[in-house]
């Protein structure tokens, strides 16, 4: 592009430039951004304006019209897609999400297709059908598998790919009905159970010492059905739940554990009492979907049935729905979630449907910081009143004091957490080696070792081994290495 803005004078302002024919651009050649010859797939990590440049479509048509196509050429086109929901942005989606395709019960034989992430479900399920040669009239359901024996159903046809969760080279299964209107993976998942108890039940037997049962079970809720096999421990205690990784989503799991084992939290939540106070009109809330999804995922990891490990699939979708740096797999800070969750569960549960003007100034002359606190407090719960404000938040004082006058100001400031330095350490350990400087003096080696202060001077170091070896020049002469 750079070689066609020189060629035509785009980048002149002077009209009577037609620019330097000697960088006449030739045929579009794109065959340098594949991985192969015969590869759809592009190289990784090409970079805009340095690989290649974003034209719209009729630009391109017009590029092909005046300079033509190389035979080795192929037209790479690409969509805008958009994230966020309340902070959308808008780019280009340079590389297309792959999968792997399968047809049950056939798992282990694959194809790889490319989708864009604005491409509906029912997008993939058509692809899906063409690929194995699945006629229209059959039946089918789509499964999207992350682990050995976890599935997760794709029910909602008009759902995105983006908006389902999935990520790159994920293993897609389409599963065709049997004409007696069963499903396949019914009779695969009570096999599987039954192997597995079988096995669990003999080395029980034969140990006396095991405790570990094979469990496997099928659940619906929070935007798709999956079935999972796994080991547990019978009987399983509510709440005795693990979340599934879902890639890099370790930071998400442990404050998701955190809060399922705030006592006040889960009980107002498991108990239902969350679902009359769902406030999807706030514009400052998530339409009361934070909520929703929190609490189907406290049901599950709270049923108190065999099943080891929740996927909070559905949970993570959401929220990177509502707040874009977390609709990746890339590592995040396990705070900053907590903070926006806690943010988003207050909002979407916020009693005070609207929101009155408050004048948060307080008088604080003259008056006993109790009467200051309780005025300060009701002010922000005329905004603000949730099961978060309730748990989780406080007041934090701050005390000012004027250098010129001495005038002192109270002020009480609702907060949620704290943010805590990591402690410092104030001193370290030093070691001082002494020389003599003078060849001529015989080779004689001091060392010291002490622990001193961060902030300590070379000028103190050498005071400090002026004193320990009576050398009374050092402080003059010193040199440090």
């Amino acid at each position: 592009m750079k070689q066609w803005k020189k060629y035509t004078g785009y980048e002149t302002w002077d009209q009577s430039y037609s620019g330097e024919q000697s960088y006449f651009p030739g045929p579009l050649d794109t065959s340098n951004l594949f991985a192969g010859t015969e590869s759809h797939a592009l190289k990784e990590h090409l970079m805009e304006e340095l690989d290649y440049s974003l034209v719209p479509e009729s630009a391109w048509n017009k590029l092909v019209v005046w300079y033509g196509v190389s035979d080795t050429s192929r037209p790479v086109a690409r969509t805008v897609v958009e994230y966020g929901l309340y902070m959308k942005h808008c780019k280009v989606e340079v590389y297309l999400l792959n999968f792997k395709l399968s047809l049950h019960p056939k798992l282990s034989e694959t194809v790889t297709k490319s989708f864009s992430r604005a491409d509906t479900v029912a997008e993939l399920e058509k692809e899906l059908r063409h690929t194995f040669n699945v006629e229209e009239k059959t039946v089918c359901r789509v499964w999207h598998r992350y682990m050995s024996h976890t599935y997760e159903l794709l029910s909602d046809s008009n759902q995105t790919l983006q908006d389902a969760g999935l990520y790159n080279m994920q293993t897609i299964v389409l599963e065709c009905q049997k004409e007696d209107g069963s499903w396949p993976r019914a009779t695969t998942q009570a096999s599987y159970q039954a192997t597995h108890s079988t096995r669990s039940q003999d080395s029980i037997t034969g140990s006396t010492s095991s405790s570990a049962q094979s469990t496997s079970s099928y659940r619906s809720g929070g935007g798709g059905s999956y079935w999972s096999g796994s080991y547990s421990q019978q009987p399983t205690h509510p709440g005795l739940c693990g979340l599934s990784n879902l890639g890099n989503t370790c930071f998400m799991n442990s404050a998701l554990q955190c809060l399922s084992n705030t006592e006040p939290l889960t009980e107002y939540f498991t108990g239902g009492a969350y679902k009359k106070h769902i406030n999807k009109k706030n514009p400052l809330g998530m339409q009361g979907q934070v909520a929703e999804t929190y609490g189907t995922l406290l049901d599950d990891m709270w049923s108190g049935n065999s099943c080891s490990t929740c996927s909070p699939r559905q949970f993570k979708t959401v929220v990177g729905r509502f707040a874009p740096q977390f609709s990746g797999y890339q590592q995040q800070d396990s705070h900053e979630l907590l903070a926006f969750l806690l943010d988003g569960l207050h909002e979407d549960l916020n009693l005070v449907l609207k929101k009155p003007y408050v004048d948060m100034s307080v008088k604080t002359e003259g008056r006993e910081e109790k009467d200051i606190a309780e005025e300060s407090w009701y002010k922000y719960l005329q905004r603000n009143q949730s099961v978060v404000v309730k748990v989780f938040q406080g007041q934090l004082k701050s005390t000012l004091v004027c250098p010129q006058c001495s005038m002192l100001s109270k002020t009480f400031d609702p907060f949620m957490y704290l943010s805590l330095p990591l402690p410092v350490k104030k001193t370290r350990k030093m070691e001082v080696i002494v020389v003599y400087a003078d060849p001529n003096k015989p080779v004689c080696w001091f060392v010291y070792r002490w622990w001193l202060l961060t902030c300590t001077t070379v000028v103190s170091i050498a005071s400090m081994t002026t004193r320990k070896t009576s050398l009374t020049f050092l402080t003059e002469t010193i040199s440090t290495c």
